[in-house]
């Protein structure tokens, strides 16, 4: 045997170990603590505007300040606006809402604006009147009246809340068919490739989904979340990706995560190449 055959043997070897110590690990932790929901979603919190009063602007002022159309992004208003959990969307994708809301965001400089979308630099310099690019967000973006990259999420919740009379509970889980995004008072939750796979062209397993997830324990989530005066909590990505996934899990007996699956193939990869 020579050496580069001995160690591309002790390659193999070593990819095989790591692909079962990985497999081994998460059957572990499958038994031990089950199913959480990053092995389901990316969760990402919504866009900073950095001034949602600037920022943000109903169609009516939309048309009062003549702003062009291709600068403008669907938002949804916050939680407490919403009449349902569910947002439906009209055939262009916008959200089907009595209080629409649309976000500015444009990358172009300055003076390609001032040259060619003169409405909008005349809304741009009301900002700056303001002293809007001078806010903490603002002053961190180029240019400072750009946005975050946020495609839309099919499922969202509203972290930030409190309990209301009728026992409504403080966090809120939403299917969104629409393309507007969310503003940060959401977490915007997309679902990873193994997850997305079941979901292509299966409307009532993404029903039964949205159903799972409200029907995650509060106590679960209550845990994890801080609390901020007589708000119940505020949760941040990874304090919601930690909770438990069980009801999710058993909608898709054979599903396999990612991380899983992506060492799986590997190993099998490997093993093809003797």
């Amino acid at each position: 045997m020579n050496s580069l055959t001995g160690r591309a043997i002790a390659i193999e070897k070593n990819q095989n170990l790591s692909a079962q110590k990985l497999s081994d690990q998460f059957l572990r932790r499958e038994e031990s603590e089950g199913y959480t929901l990053n092995d389901f979603f990316t969760i990402k919190r919504g866009v900073e505007t950095g001034d949602n009063d600037f920022f943000l602007l109903s169609p009516m002022e939309v048309l009062a300040y003549d702003l062009p159309l291709e600068f403008l992004r669907p938002i949804l208003p916050g939680p407490h606006s919403l009449p349902d959990q569910e947002i439906v969307a009209d055939p262009e994708g916008h959200p089907i809402l009595d209080n629409k809301l649309f976000l500015l965001d444009c990358s172009l400089p300055e003076r390609e604006i001032k040259e060619d979308y003169p409405s909008l630099w005349q809304y741009l310099k009301i900002g700056l009147e303001r002293g809007v690019h001078e806010r903490y967000s603002c002053r961190h973006r180029t240019p400072w009246y750009s946005q975050e990259r946020r495609p839309p999420a099919p499922y969202l919740c509203a972290y930030m809340g409190r309990e209301s009379l009728a026992g409504e509970a403080p966090f809120r889980f939403i299917m969104n068919h629409s393309k507007a995004i969310a503003p940060n008072i959401y977490l915007m939750m997309y679902p990873r490739p193994a997850l997305a796979r079941q979901l292509a062209d299966n409307y009532p397993l993404r029903v039964s989904l949205w159903g799972a997830l409200n029907a995650i324990g509060l106590d679960e989530i209550l845990h994890r979340s801080r609390i901020y005066g007589e708000a119940y909590g505020k949760l941040e990505p990874m304090e919601l990706a930690s909770v438990p996934a069980e009801r999710i899990s058993r909608l898709i007996p054979d599903f396999i995560p990612d991380s899983v699956a992506q060492m799986q193939l590997f190993n099998l990869e490997g093993n093809e190449e003797e």
